[in-house]
């Protein structure tokens, strides 16, 4: 079949005004809508177009209803595409009768009657009114749907949240004397803590119960800066209280047997001072703390024995009277200031004076006087027991 059959027979020329008027119309239609959508403008020069080719010819040259026929495919996905559903339907119908009279347009043989085709059975409907038009037309507040469905889900999520906060806050009666839903409380941080949080206890909060091994690992770092400074009472104190979670733990030995060393260096000093009370006294100590954490002994027995085997004496300063003749008849060397030392006797004083028993050898004995040494020349007594 030729695009270019020509429509010679009398009764086409109805057939087409027909069409002529469907396509005036919708051409109207589509105009009102140029101000909406850009591409109205494009479909109104294609339906003009069309409008035009279907005006009869001076040459009397065929009208190609197959092409134009076609033309009107893009006329139909405009009115479809923007909501325009029965003007698209309009259109299709209009398509089909350009078809028909493309097929139509062959020649009749004689005493034949041409009928209409099916397609104008349609296009003789009453054309669709501004109002109709306008009703199909999308509005432009209409919300699309995956929209209004995420809307609807935001509601739904707010009745929600809302009726659980109101459970929270009025509990029912029944469960609230058995389990009360804790209220949150809001607290405003201020620059300047409050004097509970200034002295570790907040109100409305327990303070937390730190665990073992934080205890033990803190007191023994007391303890240690404790040996460092030579304070031995606080250093016994951290090591028991450490001693409380692991007495068997090697920071707890370790600083105990640091403290044995010291005890035992401080009754060196104490012996060497002639203090020899107080060095007695500090290595029992040393041996009740090395039998308490399961330590060697053998340094505190080696250094009693050496205690043992060393001459005591006591120090006595020039200025103790009373000390000097209490001491009367004991031996005892004087160091003088000037560095030098006598080893002697101790008589007793006369006031300023110390007074020492000598004896000189003499040709056939012994001849014995006392001595007298200014108590101001006298650095300090070592009296011997």
């Amino acid at each position: 079949m030729s695009d270019d059959q020509p429509v010679n027979e009398p009764g086409a020329e109805k057939d087409l005004r027909t069409v002529t008027a469907r396509l005036t119309d919708l051409l109207r239609k589509c105009r009102s809508a140029g101000s909406r959508n850009s591409e109205a403008l494009e479909i109104e020069e294609r339906l003009t177009s069309i409008l035009r080719r279907l005006e009869p010819d001076e040459d009397d040259q065929p009208i190609p209803f197959a092409a134009l026929a076609r033309e009107l495919y893009a006329v139909e996905r405009f009115f479809e595409s923007n909501g325009f559903i029965t003007v698209a339907k309009e259109v299709a119908h209009v398509e089909r009768a350009l078809e028909d009279l493309a097929a139509d347009s062959a020649p009749v043989e004689d005493g034949e009657v041409p009928t209409l085709p099916p397609a104008f059975e349609t296009l003789e409907r009453e054309p669709v009114s501004d109002e109709e038009l306008e009703e199909e037309r999308p509005s432009r507040w209409a919300i699309p749907r995956p929209l209004a469905i995420i809307l609807a889900l935001f509601v739904i999520a707010v009745a929600v949240c809302a009726v659980v906060i109101y459970r929270i806050q009025n509990p029912p009666a029944s469960t609230a004397a058995v389990e009360p839903t804790p209220i949150p409380v809001v607290r405003v941080v201020t620059a300047t803590p409050p004097p509970e949080a200034a002295s570790g206890v907040v109100r409305g909060r327990l303070p937390a119960t730190p665990v073992p091994g934080a205890i033990l690992a803190a007191e023994v770092g007391r303890a240690r800066l404790a040996l460092a400074d030579g304070d031995v009472d606080a250093v016994i104190d951290h090591l028991s209280r450490a001693a409380l979670i692991d007495s068997d733990h090697s920071t707890v030995l370790g600083t105990a047997n640091k403290l044995v060393a010291l005890l035992v260096d401080r009754a060196d000093s104490a012996a060497e001072a002639g203090l020899w009370e107080v060095a007695d006294l500090t290595l029992a100590r040393a041996s009740r703390i090395a039998s308490r954490y399961g330590l060697d002994h053998q340094p505190i027995e080696e250094t009693s024995r050496r205690h043992a085997k060393m001459d005591r004496f006591r120090l006595v300063q020039p200025t103790d009277l009373q000390a000097i003749r209490g001491a009367a008849g004991s031996p005892v060397t004087v160091h003088l200031k000037g560095g030098e030392t006598r080893d002697s006797v101790i008589k007793g004083t006369d006031g300023n004076h110390l007074l020492l028993d000598e004896d000189t050898e003499v040709r056939g004995g012994a001849m014995f006087y006392t001595d007298r040494i200014p108590l101001g020349d006298i650095d300090y007594l070592k009296v011997w027991e």
